[in-house]
């Protein structure tokens, strides 16, 4: 479709709808949601469903380790990508992330690339599209941003000097003039407008003493930790009335594990869910890779988890249950969000603690009184 066509097509679409990005409060408008309908009916849905909605096993993989494709409405993992990382997984396809995704470069046109997503996005419940726009701001209706000169020139030497697969956002403005902070996947560089020069490190407000670096860490590990799904995590319910809760990453072979664990019920009793997420310290079949796996396929992985934390008894299965598969994806998880080891413990606004911490100072973190 060319560029005049598709202007042609949005004019007509303009004219069936009244409703405005403004009325919508996103980004893209109705008649790029009319389009994309159209564009992703004719080039999506044979593998993601007429509503992307996908297959009901696209969390298992087929004979050769390839997972089916997943939905694209919000309950998969597609709404934590920025859209410019989400423009390029159509552009390029799926290959390089692993996937057999084709590319649709020389198929679609920009603007309905642009058509696609926001028929996608205009599938996503509001709560999670407001996740989304906080980690990826868009400031008017282009993913361009505003930077002197070429945007991509800002980012091509990060591009050429990093892994193939490595997501790369676009580069948005800092306080500091002339500077920007671009989200390499999940660490953020600080480059200048030519984009030769980079610093890893955190932007510190010294006014206020604010980390905005890790401001930015937060918003996104929210993001990042919504997509594992609830009922994947080991969940230890706070006593009577939840006032908050703490997400925390655990291997049953830790000893500082063992030690918060010990503390568990004093956390549940002035209202804290404890959610625990697996992550593996060792990586992929490791020790605690396989008592985490045994622990997630027993019959009650709350027992499970308790009898492993504080008897090393752990259950008797071999780990190859479909619950399993949480302690990949909780171990894939842990590292994009910048886990070092365990017990990392996470508050409900993003913010981590890494390592042991008394249940009274979780507490206050928590900003709730302790008994």
């Amino acid at each position: 479709m060319t560029k005049i066509s598709y202007m042609l097509m949005l004019t007509a679409a303009s004219l069936l709808s009244g409703v405005t990005v403004a009325e919508q409060n996103r980004w893209y408008s109705a008649e790029q949601v009319a389009i994309g309908k159209g564009v992703y009916a004719q080039n999506c849905a044979v593998c993601h469903g007429q509503n992307a909605e996908s297959t009901k096993n696209w969390r298992t993989p087929d004979d050769q380790g390839q997972y089916p494709p997943p939905p694209l409405n919000g309950t998969a993992h597609t709404w934590h990508h920025s859209l410019d990382i989400l423009q390029r997984t159509i552009n390029e396809g799926g290959v390089k992330l692993g996937g057999s995704m084709p590319a649709f470069a020389e198929v679609l046109a920009a603007e309905e690339v642009d058509a696609v997503i926001a028929f996608v996005q205009s599938l996503w419940p509001d709560e999670i599209y407001n996740t989304w726009i906080k980690a990826n701001p868009i400031e008017d209706s282009s993913s361009n941003p505003s930077v002197d000169g070429d945007a991509s020139a800002v980012t091509q030497r990060l591009v050429n000097l990093l892994p193939p697969d490595t997501p790369i956002g676009n580069p948005e403005e800092t306080p500091i003039d002339g500077i920007y902070e671009v989200n390499a996947g999940g660490q953020f560089v600080y480059t200048d407008s030519t984009g030769r020069y980079g610093l890893i490190g955190n932007l510190i407000d010294l006014d206020t003493g604010e980390n905005l670096t890790e401001a930015k860490r937060s918003v996104a590990r929210v993001a990042k930790l919504s997509s594992f799904p609830e009922d994947r995590k080991v969940v230890f319910p706070a006593k009577g009335e939840q006032k908050t809760y703490l997400d925390v990453f655990t291997d049953t072979t830790c000893p500082y594990c063992r030690k918060l664990h010990a503390e568990i019920s004093q956390l549940q009793a002035a209202g804290v869910s404890v959610r625990y997420l697996p992550f593996p310290r060792g990586g992929r079949g490791s020790q605690g890779d396989r008592e985490l796996r045994a622990v997630w396929c027993a019959a009650d992985p709350v027992q499970g988890m308790h009898l492993a934390k504080t008897q090393s008894v752990i259950p008797e299965n071999d780990g190859s249950c479909t619950a399993a598969e949480a302690v990949a994806a909780g171990y894939q998880l842990g590292v994009e969000v910048g886990i070092r080891g365990t017990p990392a413990i996470v508050l409900p606004d993003g913010s981590m603690i890494q390592g042991y911490r008394p249940y009274r100072e979780l507490v206050a973190a928590l900003g709730i009184q302790s008994n």
